[in-house]
């Protein structure tokens, strides 16, 4: 999923996920380095010419051990 610029309303709800993320223990990741809720909102929110994609690294069993945001160039 590529997250685009959101609004105060989405970014709010955004922010409650990652919140809920790491309330439960899921380890957030921003271009390759462990990272906040904080710090990936502030990153989504400061982005320009940049959006992120959303990975849900998961075990072999399917639990979701990771969640990556990782930046891409806009075209």
């Amino acid at each position: 999923m590529i997250m685009k610029k959101k609004s105060k309303k989405q970014m709010d709800r955004f922010r409650k996920e990652l919140d809920f993320y790491a309330s439960e223990g899921i380890p957030l990741w921003l271009n390759g380095m462990p990272s906040t809720p904080k710090e990936i909102e502030k990153a989504h929110k400061d982005a320009e010419d940049v959006t992120y994609m959303r990975d849900y690294v998961r075990d072999s069993s399917g639990r979701l051990t990771r969640l990556e945001f990782d930046s891409v160039k806009d075209i």
